[in-house]
This record gives structure tokens, C-alpha cells and sequence, in this order.
């Protein structure tokens, strides 16, 4: 489960939704460099240097994307972290660089890849703290901040403080939050840890009757059910 559950959220963060995004901070500043046409000519030539410096930087975390696409399963037991191929181990070093230097949302998106690009590898020390860093950026859309913090408590259900894990999951939970579905799914299994099982039910059962959820939350939730309860169907 928790290997879909990553698929799904990496899956997310490679899709052309957030490639735009990552295209539209570029956009944005061309724009800046329009409308600041009319405005002294040392402010114009430092808006253009911004662009130009954004471009880049958008060129170089979509290069390191290519670059960290396929990364191979840590194996059972492993007490340390899957060996990089030459051009996964530059991506990496790249993300971190753009994590550290790169303007607004490219450095945040870096750190996210970062983090995932750990998570899978079975570096999770360096995943959970690059995802904390993104969670305590103030700067960064509260869209990926929160994603953040779910995907640091995914990470560690099984083994993490649960007082510490469900004062971070409420928070993601309200129904009027983004990331409702999978915040809620991990505040199930959570409770399936302690073994609050009645309140895991009802929670696999809110989400298995959310139909605008993804179709691998609800699908996870039914499976869920029927192993805490065979006569559920």
C-alpha cells in the first residue's frame, strides 16, 4: 500500500500540472519584465536579469527530472541507501543546488524532488528533511507545504511519535483541504496502528463514499475495510 500510495504522490509531482507551473514562474516574470517597461531602466535591466535567471533555473529542474526518472527499489533489509547511476547522482546534485539557490517556486519544486528522490532510494533521513524544510518555508504556496508535512508523516506511520503524527495529519484532514483524501487515509492507518480500529472504519468508510476522491484512495480504503472487517463486502 504505502508503495502505491508513493507512486500516486510521485506520479502527481511529475505531471504536466506542475511542469506548467514550473514554466509559468518563468512566465510570470516575463511579464514583470512588460509591465516594468515604463519604469526606470535599472529597474528593468534587474527584472530581466530575474527572468533570465528563472528560465534557467526552470531548464535545469526539468533536465534533473529526466535525469532522476527511473530510480531503482531499495532491497529488503537494506540498512543503507541504493547506490545512483552517474546521471541520477547529478540530477540529484542539481535539485539540491536549485533547492538552495534557485528563485521562488523552482527551489521549493527542487526540494520536494529531493525529497521524493530520497524516500524512494531508502535515504529517509535526507527525505524527511527536505520535506521539512519545504513544510517550514513561509515563502512557499501553502499547497505544497502541506503536501510537505502529509508526505513526512506517510513516510514514518509505522514507526514516528503518533501524538506528533496526528497533530500534523489533523491539520491536512478538513474536508475543505486539498489534500483531504490521503491526510485522512493516513490518520486511519494510524489508528489501525493503535489499534482504534472502530474509528479507522468509519474513516475508510468516509472515504470509500467521497467520489470526487482519487479513484486509489477510495480503492485502498475498500481494501481496508474488508481486511479490518470480511463481512463489510
Amino acid at each position: 500500500m504505502s508503495e502505491d500510495l508513493f507512486r500516486e504522490v510521485d506520479d502527481a509531482l511529475r505531471t504536466e500540472r506542475l511542469r506548467r507551473v514550473a514554466w509559468r514562474y518563468a512566465g510570470l516574470a516575463a511579464v514583470a519584465v512588460l509591465v516594468a517597461g515604463g519604469a526606470a531602466g535599472g529597474w528593468a535591466w534587474h527584472v530581466s536579469q530575474l527572468n533570465t535567471a528563472r528560465q534557467k533555473a526552470t531548464g535545469a529542474y526539468l533536465t534533473a527530472l529526466n535525469q532522476t526518472g527511473n530510480l531503482p527499489m531499495p532491497m529488503d533489509g537494506a540498512t543503507t541507501p541504493t547506490a545512483l547511476s552517474k546521471t541520477a547522482q547529478e540530477g540529484l546534485d542539481t535539485l539540491r543546488e536549485l533547492g538552495a539557490q534557485a528563485p521562488g517556486g523552482v527551489a521549493v519544486m527542487a526540494r520536494l524532488q529531493e525529497a521524493g528522490m530520497q524516500a524512494a532510494r531508502g535515504d529517509t533521513k535526507a527525505a524527511l528533511a527536505a520535506w521539512d524544510s519545504v513544510q517550514a518555508d513561509e515563502s512557499a504556496p501553502r499547497l505544497l507545504r502541506d503536501l510537505a508535512s502529509l508526505l513526512w508523516c506517510r513516510q514514518q506511520l509505522d514507526t514516528a511519535n503518533p501524538a506528533e503524527l496526528r497533530s500534523r495529519l489533523s491539520v491536512l484532514s478538513g474536508k475543505d483541504q486539498p489534500w483531504y483524501g490521503l491526510a485522512t487515509e493516513a490518520l486511519a492507518l494510524l489508528d489501525v496502528r493503535e489499534g482504534h480500529i472502530d474509528d479507522a472504519r468509519r474513516k475508510f468508510a468516509a472515504l470509500m463514499a467521497q467520489p470526487d476522491l482519487p479513484s486509489g484512495v477510495r480503492s485502498r480504503a475498500q481494501d481496508m475495510m474488508q481486511a479490518l472487517d470480511p463481512s463489510a463486502g
